[in-house]
């Protein structure tokens, strides 16, 4: 193995005059790095990551600008309770309206097709049990939509295998994650944020002098007065102290299939499986509850398991019938908790952390990186 290589005085004296520091080159480390400079535009404000672009979830997501769907609330609820459950949707919403504000509609590819879930036959229970809490729901929510979320539809048109009625939201739509990326780092760019690729963090040290420092694996050190870190699902890797964990999404996309009878988002089985309209391809993603341990993992790799689980799906309920091949595959990394209320949090002095999306890191981004702004300025 080759020594790293060593240091020069200029890279030293260039890299020495950060000020304030993130860590993660995501969505949400981008736009809290452009929200802090335009705070202090007078001040060096970096940007670190091990990829020449964000290799998490930002860049591997499924391009749904996604408000959520009536089994995955009702899910969520179960799992913590409706004041927490509902605060989260609310942020999402609002999170989805501030990112369209910001960035434009067409500019990111945006398409507000609605979106439903949908039940197979076996499903029949978990439909009427949904269906009976639609009201409860759409009377917590829709103060904050300004129309009811959730409501019970047809679904003949779709041509699936599937229950005649599913449950229809018109808050959902569909975005083009590489446009939606560019836009992101190139608005950080603009703002005066100097963006480095290809510079793995190691867990940083408080210095005697309030600062901190972070090394790298490839051996450059940034001597920070203000550290952020925004790294999601790989949070603990550099602060094991935060109660997020990794969960891989894994992702299909289909060749053509001229015969499509639809165009949108679909959910299914409490949000753990999600598909949408690519074209005429279908890209289809999640499974990870066939097996969560298993799945709670940073590894980038895509499993036999999920893959077949996800083409049976396919063929069985989606497009029956139907000839395909899958032409890309590929997973990415989430950042998880029981409780998927994200964490913007001040944990000392000059440290900071914007992390555990919950998978929904597209509806958060916009509130979430500015909430943490707002933080670093009231307590820096």
């Amino acid at each position: 193995m080759n020594p790293l290589p060593s240091v020069s005085f200029w890279e030293q004296q260039w890299l020495k005059n950060t000020d304030i520091l993130v860590i993660g080159s995501g969505i949400v480390g981008l736009q809290s790095a452009r929200h802090i400079k335009l705070q202090w535009p007078h001040r060096e404000v970096w940007v670190i990551d091990r990829a020449p672009v964000s290799l998490g979830a930002s860049t591997r997501n499924a391009g749904f600008a996604c408000f959520g769907s009536m089994g995955e609330i009702l899910d969520d609820i179960s799992r913590t309770d409706k004041i927490t459950a509902y605060s989260l949707y609310e942020k999402r919403y609002k999170g989805l309206s501030q990112l369209l504000a910001d960035f434009g509609e067409t500019s990111i590819g945006y398409e507000k097709t609605g979106g439903y879930e949908v039940f197979t036959p076996e499903a029949a229970a978990e439909y009427e049990h949904l269906s009976a809490n639609i009201d409860k729901v759409n009377n917590a929510l829709k103060d904050i939509a300004g129309e009811n979320p959730f409501q019970p539809k047809s679904t003949a048109k779709l041509g699936m295998k599937v229950l005649e009625n599913g449950i229809y939201t018109p808050l959902e739509g569909m975005l083009q994650t590489h446009l939606l990326y560019k836009k992101i780092h190139d608005a950080a760019v603009a703002s005066g944020v100097k963006v480095l690729g290809g510079l793995t963090a190691k867990p940083p040290e408080k210095l005697d002098n309030g600062k901190w420092r972070v090394s790298t694996q490839e051996g450059y050190t940034f001597d920070a007065q203000t550290l952020v870190v925004c790294t999601n699902g790989y949070a603990t890797q550099l602060l094991p102290e935060l109660e997020v964990m990794p969960a891989r999404g894994q992702v299909l996309v289909t060749s053509a299939i001229p015969g499509l009878a639809w165009r949108g988002l679909m959910h299914a089985d409490k949000g753990y499986i999600y598909f949408r309209s690519l074209g005429t391809r279908i890209l289809i993603g999640g499974g990870r509850n066939l097996d969560f341990e298993a799945e709670t993992t940073p590894e980038l790799n895509t499993t036999e398991a999920i893959t077949q689980y996800l083409l049976k799906y396919l063929q069985d309920v989606v497009v029956p019938g139907e000839k395909f091949e899958i032409t890309h595959q590929w997973a990415g990394t989430m950042g998880m908790h029981q409780n998927r209320t994200p964490i913007v949090q001040r944990l000392d002095a000059g440290l900071y952390a914007c992390v555990r999306m919950g998978g929904m890191g597209v509806a958060l981004s916009a509130m979430v990186s500015r909430e943490l702004a707002q933080l670093v300025k009231e307590t820096r």
